[in-house]
């Protein structure tokens, strides 16, 4: 797009972003919308008035001001262990984060080249793909915030590296029926699943209205040259690869009609011995159970490197209501969900949900005493001959796995990352420093499964508190050593605090030894988000690649891809990307599209 073209789009945070030329000619004014009659494209030629914009500027600099009396920690400089805690300073900078993007809810396009000066270091010549990304991308929609970006407006952005030093960008929101009509509209009007009584805001509240929007904010998937955003509760939603253009929401992936219609937004990249062993496994399942078998029909997909249909695998999971699946393991011989002791709970449901006094999300809720359950669901043969198994677990809430592999004495190890309980009542306003003191801690964990047996045993293998695995797919359903999450600085079995770090995890995959670990501390203000494995090509050993993490500075107010070798994560970025005058509200997850180019 050139500055000639250069086009007044709508913004609904409210603020003026700086207008600015990229290398590959790119300039653009954001602004909040004041007419009240909106263009049906969404697009707004008026500006806030200057004193809108000086009160925003205002705003936005109280947010950024540093309250305490000594200077923050800086990158590389972590505090002593023991003498660091989450302060007010950090919840009031974390929550500065999560805002409106500063991006175009029209998208950008074909992209742009980013300036040379916004990189610093060297991107390896090696590095040659496309990061894609997904994430809340709105946090407040036409004067009406967000307490909880779980409900946020899926934004979809990728970040392309065509080995010549260069770095493309493009981002389009996902066009939901949600975020379209609201656009055009100029004015809120779906309830998300977090959302308390009516997001219209009128008087009329209909408490048996269930319906919730699809915010399309959760996962995103390339693969077969094609493109879907995802959330497990609703339909993926297709997008165009080259421009990040939403098609439609869709009950095909790849051209596999769904069995359940919706896929979750994790799945696994099965690299195999060889590119007619890689596959895409996914899986769906219903959140409620069939009438009146009372079984959730489910089924794993796995697709070839080309995007054509490998295998369907159907189950019927018994007494699996409201499990609240989110991710999944796989091995050679097993699929493997973990399902959550959640339940609805029906006097929070009629006595404040049908008031307008709780989000319908709250209504599902961990029950005190209720084991977890660990589905092992046979892949193949030999494992059918096992069959399928339902192993009780402690309590305790699954969001995101590592890895699993299956050792020669036929004992399954399953690395993953549980929280110690979950309330879906928590959002933005909640959190304080108190909040990470104890309380819903999540911890490094392996558990090892007799499947003959239907036997279980789960051991801690790290303290710190972390987040948001990666590892080299290279190694998914294999004996693995590293992982990597974002993780907090604070390492106590205790006491904990936000992810401000980058953490490599090394284990033995024979024992239940404690793990070893590489920690690099971003600094005292900066936030990490996902991080992602790109590996090496050609490369012949497990860490031998590159991890790709973005990084919001609450101080600087900026929005920076790091580049790390992950053989030695202690030395620092080898490159960094700052999307200049951007801001990239913390988003949830992304994949690296290895050689995946899009001009």
């Amino acid at each position: 797009m050139s500055s000639a073209r250069a086009q007044t789009k709508t913004n609904v945070h409210g603020s003026v972003a700086r207008g600015r030329t990229a290398r590959g000619g790119r300039r653009r004014v954001v602004a909040t919308p004041k007419s009240s009659s909106a263009p049906t494209d969404g697009v707004v030629d008026s500006i806030p008035s200057a004193d809108a914009a000086t009160a925003t500027r205002e705003a936005r600099e109280s947010e950024r001001a540093w309250d305490l009396p000594r200077k923050p920690y800086r990158a590389g400089d972590a505090p002593a262990p023991g003498t660091w805690s989450p302060t007010n300073q950090t919840i009031k900078d974390w929550r500065s984060l999560y805002r409106n993007t500063t991006l175009s809810v029209t998208g950008d396009g074909e992209g742009y080249v980013l300036d040379e000066a916004c990189v610093s270091g060297t991107i390896p010549s090696e590095l040659k793909g496309t990061l894609f990304r997904n994430g809340p991308g709105l946090l407040e929609i036409y004067g009406k915030k967000l307490n909880q970006f779980f409900d946020g407006d899926g934004l979809v952005y990728s970040t392309t590296f065509p080995g010549d030093g260069s770095v493309k960008f493009k981002h389009n929101f996902v066009g939901t029926k949600g975020f379209t009509e609201e656009q055009a509209a100029q004015k809120m009007i779906y309830k998300g699943a977090f959302a308390i009584g009516n997001p219209k805001g009128d008087a009329l509240y209909n408490p048996f209205d269930f319906d919730v929007k699809n915010v399309a904010n959760t996962g995103v998937v390339n693969w077969g040259g094609e493109t879907y955003a995802l959330w497990e509760g609703g339909k993926p939603h297709k997008m165009r690869s080259d421009n990040l253009k939403t098609v439609a929401e869709v009950e095909e992936v790849l051209g596999t009609k769904l069995r359940v219609p919706q896929m979750a937004a994790h799945y696994r990249i099965w690299e195999g011995e060889s590119e007619e062993e890689k596959r895409l496994i996914a899986f769906s399942i219903e959140s409620q159970a069939s009438f009146p078998q009372n079984v959730n029909r489910a089924a794993f997909y796995e697709w070839d490197a080309q995007g054509n249909s490998a295998v369907v695998n159907n189950f019927d999971v018994p007494n699996a209501t409201f499990g609240f699946f989110h991710d999944c393991l796989v091995t050679e011989n097993w699929y493997f969900l973990f399902q959550n002791p959640t339940s609805l709970n029906p006097q929070k449901l009629l006595t404040e949900y049908m008031f307008a006094k709780c989000a319908l999300a709250e209504t599902i809720c961990m029950v005190d005493g209720k084991s977890a359950i660990l589905h092992c669901l046979p892949r193949t043969e030999k494992a059918r001959k096992i069959g399928q198994k339902a192993i009780e677990l402690k309590p305790q809430f699954f969001f995101h796995h590592i890895n699993a592999f299956e050792r020669d004495n036929g004992e399954i190890v399953l690395d993953s990352l549980p929280w110690v309980f979950m309330d879906f009542s928590m959002n933005l306003d909640s959190v304080n420093p108190s909040f990470f003191n104890g309380g819903s801690r999540v911890e490094y964990t392996r558990f090892i499964v007799d499947p003959v047996r239907g036997k279980c045993k789960q051991t801690v293998l790290n303290n710190r508190v972390g987040e948001f695995p990666t590892m080299n797919n290279k190694f998914v359903g294999r004996k693995h050593t590293h992982a990597y999450t974002a993780g907090t600085v604070v390492k106590d079995d205790v006491k904990w605090g936000p992810n401000q770090c980058l953490v490599k995890h090394t284990t033995d995959p024979e024992t239940e030894a404690p793990v070893k670990e590489q920690v690099w501390y971003y600094g005292e203000r900066c936030f990490v988000q996902e991080p992602i494995f790109a590996a090496r090509p050609g490369a012949t050993t497990e860490d031998d690649g590159w991890i790709l993490q973005v990084v919001n500075d609450a101080g600087e107010e900026t929005s920076t891809l790091h580049i790390f070798e992950a053989t030695d994560i202690t030395k620092g970025p080898i490159a960094s990307v700052l999307f200049k005058d951007e801001h990239l509200p913390p988003g949830l997850h992304g994949m690296w599209s290895e050689g995946t180019v899009y001009n």
